[in-house]
């Protein structure tokens, strides 16, 4: 047994366990992890929605409609309905688990 397995083992031997995490802290972890994902995840949602309302934009498919909508209203456009999708995900998300 080297140095380092003995130290580590006796401190995992004398060191108290970590308290599970509360309800609140469970449903806020929850929900900040979901607004995180949401944030990425909202460009390409975008982009699905463009394609399934408008026959333009599914003429042009996913990299043809990101290309307009960024030429045409700005990168910015791609998070347009994103506190909505936070909000929606935060309280959703979080109470569910």
């Amino acid at each position: 047994m080297n140095y380092y397995s003995s130290k580590q083992s006796s401190l995992l031997a004398t060191s108290p366990a970590a308290a599970a995490p509360s309800l609140f802290q469970q449903v806020g972890m929850a929900g900040s992890a979901a607004v995180i994902t949401v944030s990425f995840v909202h460009p390409v949602d975008v982009v699905k929605t463009r394609i399934q309302v408008s026959p333009e934009y599914a003429a042009l498919g996913m990299g043809g409609t990101v290309k307009k909508v960024v030429g045409s209203e700005g990168v910015l456009a791609m998070w347009k309905g994103v506190n909505a999708a936070w909000l929606r995900e935060a309280s959703y998300t979080s109470l569910r688990l």
